[in-house]
């Protein structure tokens, strides 16, 4: 019984979520002007394909982001990526928000790209095109 108990537990412990984790990222907007456009985009034509590959997994409220080139490759390509339609926790001085991984971002800034409801709730302003410094992250993998 001991024997099997110890099984058990092994297995459950080595398919337990990890939680990928990220801190003093940057963020940047994806699209300026309605989110809505950004959103299609994204969801229709990021690197994910979620509209493909994972459809109804993203509720259509759901913002979403592309993820850093650096952060998104270590985990697959394209829509074989593991971090497609998961859901990252982004935070920045007392602002915690929840978004969709749709996309890979190229950028050289190493940001986080947002559709423009998300980068408003951190602060950001429709077409002032800066970056937003210190954010935190996590996704449960």
């Amino acid at each position: 019984m001991q024997f099997s108990l110890a099984i058990a537990a092994s297995v459950l412990a080595s398919t337990a979520s990890a939680v990928i984790t990220g801190t003093n990222q940057n963020g940047s907007i994806f699209m300026f002007g309605n989110p809505a456009p950004a959103r299609n985009l994204l969801y229709n034509y990021g690197a994910c394909g979620l509209s493909t590959y994972f459809p109804g997994k993203v509720p259509a409220s759901m913002p979403l982001v592309a993820m850093p080139a650096g952060v998104f490759d270590k985990y697959g390509s394209a829509q074989h990526n593991t971090l497609c339609g998961k859901i990252i926790t982004i935070s920045r001085n007392g602002v915690t928000r929840q978004a969709a991984i749709a996309d890979r971002n190229l950028s050289a800034d190493n940001s986080i790209d947002m559709t423009l409801d998300l980068w408003q709730a951190f602060g950001g302003h429709d077409n002032d095109g800066s970056l937003i410094r210190g954010f935190s992250w996590s996704i449960a993998n």
